[in-house]
């Protein structure tokens, strides 16, 4: 139960390890979870809670059924906890910058088509800065799930369907609040119609109707997954049945394949679809093949509403301190343009807490 206002000893030695405990298990939601990520046992991780409970002079957990929960005075210790979490952050960073250069390691969550287009351009970037180790780990998640992967990594790529709205949306603001996610856009991608070359649409350079597919059978993506909402949702927009799917793969290229070969059109991330063409179509406006050899889909763009999806990077407020993890946000923002076959502009990256969407 929580100790009554009032009655508490003052809180004094507060522990900040202890601190980081009570943090990441509100982050993780287990202990057992917790010890893996400090490699402590669970027993270990239970009396060092015990004794920031001590130390606190309240009750911070309560058992609910066989999971641990925060009290209302543990979710107030653990929200201090995240500010001292940034500050130390902070303290580093400057000290970093007094002495004029970036160390250590970032750890790099990315999903195919962003370590595809991007990071060859991010690791030429970070060059630059040679006592700085970048570890990339390869992670497709869907949307919110995006949030808990920040736990994980200190910088997550993370894609998310226009269709699903912000960042954070209604549903999932207190998720991504509870951890404090940052988000720095890279790239707003359009979703275009991908048919095969010789389908009667191949030709045509006006964006596409629903009107002029509605007949047509489709290559998705998994039911429900963002892409399959997203073209739900244009269809739906246009007062259209839901569209014919025939064939499902969460792998962009097998979906090309198909469309290639003459089995279905799909919907496809543009820039994506056209990574490693080296042909005369590449890189080229909508309206053109993915590519330069037969069988690659030809591009269309779609008409209102237009389908897109957005590619940002993500931290945790605590991490995105760091002296290190700032310059690779700072190169994803510089490298981003060429993502879609730009060249690179340097500016510093805009950094925005949760609340602003994207």
């Amino acid at each position: 139960m929580d100790v009554p206002t009032g009655q508490a000893p003052p809180p004094r030695h507060l522990d900040v390890r202890r601190l980081g405990l009570l943090r990441d298990l509100e982050r993780l939601g287990t202990v057992t979870a917790v010890a893996g990520r400090a490699h402590l046992t669970p027993t270990a991780v239970s009396q060092q809670l015990k004794t920031l409970e001590r130390e606190a002079g309240a009750s911070l957990l309560r058992r609910v059924g066989r999971r641990v929960e925060l009290t209302d005075a543990g979710r107030v210790l653990c929200d201090a906890a995240g500010e001292v979490e940034q500050a130390l952050e902070r303290v580093q960073a400057r000290w970093d910058d007094y002495h004029g250069e970036v160390r250590g390691t970032v750890r790099l969550s990315v999903f195919p088509t962003a370590a595809q287009g991007l990071l060859p351009h991010l690791l030429t970037a970070l060059s630059r800065h040679p006592g700085l180790e970048l570890e990339v780990v390869e992670a497709d998640l869907h949307g919110d799930e995006y949030a808990a992967r920040t736990d994980l990594a200190d910088v997550v790529l993370a894609h998310r369907a226009s269709v699903d709205g912000a960042w954070s949306g209604a549903v999932s603001q207190a998720l991504w609040r509870r951890r404090g996610v940052r988000v720095v856009d890279l790239v707003e991608e359009p979703l275009d119609v991908g048919v095969p070359p010789g389908h009667p649409l191949a030709g045509t350079t006006r964006p596409v109707q629903v009107e002029d597919v509605r007949a047509e059978t489709w290559v998705g993506v998994p039911a429900g997954w963002p892409f399959d909402r997203a073209l739900l949702a244009w269809f739906a927009a246009a007062g259209a049945p839901a569209p014919q799917v025939t064939h499902r793969f969460a792998d962009l290229r097998t979906q090309q394949a198909l469309v290639g070969a003459g089995h279905g059109l799909a919907l496809l991330p543009r820039h994506a679809a056209r990574l490693g063409d080296t042909g005369p179509g590449a890189g080229s406006g909508a309206g053109s093949e993915a590519g330069s050899g037969a069988g690659r889909p030809v591009l269309l763009p779609t008409a209102a509403p237009v389908q897109t999806r957005r590619i940002a990077a993500l931290a945790r407020a605590d991490q995105a301190e760091r002296a290190a993890v700032r310059v690779v946000l700072e190169a994803l923002r510089e490298v981003a343009p060429r993502y879609c076959g730009h060249a690179a502009v340097p500016t510093a990256p805009t950094v925005r807490g949760d609340r602003e969407g994207g």
